[in-house]
């Protein structure tokens, strides 16, 4: 049984930075957030590669993970090296999915059931997006340190 207090999305949205900094070791609590109707995404110098809390509210989940939404050449070779990787990465991500995905971009994700949206969501989605981004962030850096297309 759910005991969080209950929060419209926009105040979901805006606890969301907050409670994923504390989850965060210290080294990655710098990353910068922009919110876009149901999705905020955080990333740590490149957009086009971030991390991001969707709200599925027509389903009832919410889906954490990495997003390439870069141009095709980026998002076809980030798909590749993490494709790569998947057995390194399901070491600390067991339900992390990689899929290409719409417009040609690609996401390694996962989703879960969240009613409603509560006190109790923003800290299980904090938990679950700080997995994903202690994984994949320096994987994502030794990405970008060898990826030599355009971005």
């Amino acid at each position: 049984m759910r005991s969080g207090r209950r929060l419209a999305a926009a105040q979901f949205f805006q606890a969301l930075p907050a409670s994923l900094r504390e989850a965060l070791p210290a080294r990655l609590r710098r990353f910068e957030a922009r919110r876009q109707h149901g999705v905020i995404k955080f990333h740590y110098g490149h957009p086009e590669t971030h991390f991001e809390a969707w709200h599925h509210s027509g389903v009832g989940r919410i889906e954490v993970g990495l997003h390439f939404e870069g141009n095709r050449e980026l998002n076809a070779a980030a798909l590749a090296y993490f494709r790569g990787r998947m057995v390194e990465v399901k070491g600390g991500l067991a339900r992390a999915e990689l899929e290409p995905w719409d417009r040609g971009w690609a996401r390694l994700y996962e989703t879960f059931p969240t009613p409603d949206l509560d006190t109790d969501a923003v800290t299980e989605s904090a938990r679950r997006l700080a997995a994903y981004i202690v994984t994949l962030q320096p994987l994502l850096d030794q990405f970008w340190s060898e990826f030599d297309g355009p971005a």
